[in-house]
């Protein structure tokens, strides 16, 4: 197990519980990630032979993000139209309202965890 962790520029602190796991027909990781201690379904990765990661854990750590990012864009969205009174997007209006997400804490959080699993910039630490 490995954990690793990262402050954003916004003061939130996010965890990564890495954990690895095995079975006759392959192996893989699994990643929960917390953000000041709530924590995301966790995501798992089933590899059925060699990976080609930088490091250990980055496929799935990435994969957690990513499903993090889609998960609270829509929720975002569904609020937007629900405030809005919006049934259906007009053309162009659902980028430029997960545009503006991306503008937001969350969405900037999660830009920088994208970026910090591109280029390793984590505090970690290995637990047996």
């Amino acid at each position: 197990m490995e954990i690793r962790f990262k402050k954003c520029k916004s003061g939130n602190i996010w965890k990564f519980v890495n954990e690895s796991w095995s079975n006759s027909n392959g192996w893989g990781h699994k990643t929960t990630v917390f953000k000041n201690s709530y924590d995301y379904e966790p995501h798992r990765v089933k590899y059925l032979n060699r990976t080609w990661e930088c490091y250990t854990y980055q496929t799935c750590m990435r994969g957690a993000v990513a499903s993090i990012f889609y998960d609270e864009a829509n929720r975002f969205i569904e609020n937007y139209k629900d405030i809005h009174n919006i049934t259906r997007f007009k053309k162009g209006e659902k980028q430029r309202v997960i545009e503006f997400f991306k503008g937001t804490t969350m969405g900037q959080d999660l830009q920088e965890l994208k970026d910090a699993i591109d280029l390793r910039e984590f505090s970690s630490i290995e637990v047996q």
